[in-house]
Order: structure tokens, then sequence, then C-alpha cells
């Protein structure tokens, strides 16, 4: 399948799938054709394709999911190593969650400050000293 092919069939870009390709995610596709340019991938491209964008997903960079391949391809990849990358990826999920909550919560009392008309008076250091509120009238 041609670059158009396996991009459509991958949903991602023609620049995506050259540029697997060039950090080594890929393997090289073959030029069956002397009188052309065009590359053939293959349908074990198109899988890996997908299984990078299944590893992005959830949360894996693109050096992660290229040290697996690495690994994979030369079987070293053992159970517990595959569980202690998971485990990994969980800690850092759990990590990103808990700083998103705590800026949902400084969002949340931006809003009711915002909406109740206070706001908060900086003071020379840069510390908040004072909240002062407009009564609503």
């Amino acid at each position: 399948m041609q670059i158009g092919d396996i991009a459509r069939r991958a949903g991602v870009s023609r620049d995506t799938v050259r540029f697997y390709e060039r950090m080594g995610l890929l393997d090289e596709a073959t030029r069956p054709n002397t009188t052309n340019n065009y590359k053939v991938y293959s349908a074990t491209a198109l899988r890996r394709i997908e299984l990078i964008g299944h590893g992005k997903a959830l949360g894996f960079t693109l050096k992660e999911i290229a040290e697996v391949i690495q690994a994979w391809e030369q079987d070293d990849l053992a159970t517990e190593n595959k569980v202690r990358l998971i485990q990994e990826k969980i800690e850092q999920v759990d990590q990103k969650a808990r700083s998103l909550e705590l800026l949902r919560a400084g969002l949340n009392d931006a809003l009711i400050k915002v909406e109740s008309g206070c706001n908060d008076e900086a003071s020379e250091h840069g510390q908040y000293a004072t909240t002062a509120c407009r009564s609503r009238s």
C-alpha cells in the first residue's frame, strides 16, 4: 500500500507516516518499481502505526514507544519489564491526574471570585494579601 493508503487506513497524515519512518518507528518501505519513487508499505507497518497511536493515547511518548518496539523486535521485553513499564506509566498518569485536580480547583476558585465580583489584590511581594469584594446591588 502506498503512503496515502496507509495514512488513510491508520487515520494519520502522510507527514506522520514519514516522521515515524525517519524516527525508526517503521521499517523502511520498499520501492519495488524502479521507474517511480513510490514506496510500498506493508500490513505490518499499518499495525505498527496503529500500535503507536494506541501507545500515544495511553500517554507513552514516542521515545518510550520506540524503546518498546526495539525490545520487542529483539524479543528482549520480558513480561516483568512490560509490567514495570505499564506500572510506571500508571504512576505518571496518577501524578498528572493529581496536578489536573489542583488546577481544576484553582480554576473553580477563580470562577467563583469572578462571578461574585471578588478579586485578589497583590501585595508588593507578589503575594495575595487581601481579597476585595464589591457588594452586589
